[in-house]
């Protein structure tokens, strides 16, 4: 299991949960998630196939459990900068963040699983877009969140593609030049043209 995700719960549960996890990042390693089946989990993860069963009902419960908990700590490391109102600083911690663990990312984001990889990103970026200072803007700032988390995510998957042909530094002035600073900008405008009026 990588040492980034640490599961809470009694010592036996959470190993187990941890070897399911790890197995299922061994396999999107491998193969499509669409083709990972419960039986090849268990074997891999060295748990009886009645265990599984214990812990979660269908394998995309485990996909879910790893994707939840390295975004968490992403968001967490990176949010910080955003809200400071410095993108480049929080693109450049995520970058940086992602490339360290280049092919865990790798796995997670083109392995089969991006789809729902995507999905929770997106979902926690918006749950901390809610804990912002909330003032309105033309564009909703859920909206904006939805468009750039997204956007933010495949951009970071196509940057896993390309090998190692761009910095994580490269990368960071991309994403802000493309997602961030239109919207960031946007906003600064709204607030202007309403502290004018």
């Amino acid at each position: 299991m990588p040492s980034a995700i640490r599961l809470s719960g009694d010592t036996r549960k959470r190993k187990t949960r941890e070897a399911l996890c790890a197995a299922m990042l061994d396999l999107l390693a491998e193969k499509p998630f669409d083709e990972i089946q419960i039986l090849e989990l268990t074997v891999r993860a060295g748990v009886g196939y009645a265990t599984f069963f214990r812990h979660y009902a269908q394998p995309v419960e485990v996909l879910d459990e790893v994707a939840g908990e390295l975004i968490r700590e992403l968001l967490a490391m990176t949010v910080p900068a955003f809200e400071r109102t410095d993108s480049a600083a929080g693109l450049r911690s995520l970058c940086g963040y992602v490339l360290e663990r280049r092919a865990l990312w790798h796995t997670l984001l083109t392995g089969g699983a991006g789809y729902r990889v995507r999905a929770e990103f997106v979902r926690q970026a918006r749950e901390w877009s809610r804990h912002g200072d909330g003032k309105p803007t033309s564009v909703p700032v859920d909206l904006g969140t939805v468009c750039a988390a997204g956007s933010a995510i495949d951009a970071l998957a196509w940057w896993l593609d390309q090998g190692e042909a761009y910095s994580a530094e490269e990368m960071a002035d991309f994403i802000d030049r493309l997602i961030i600073s239109p919207f960031v900008g946007r906003m600064a405008a709204d607030q202007s043209a309403k502290r004018s009026t």
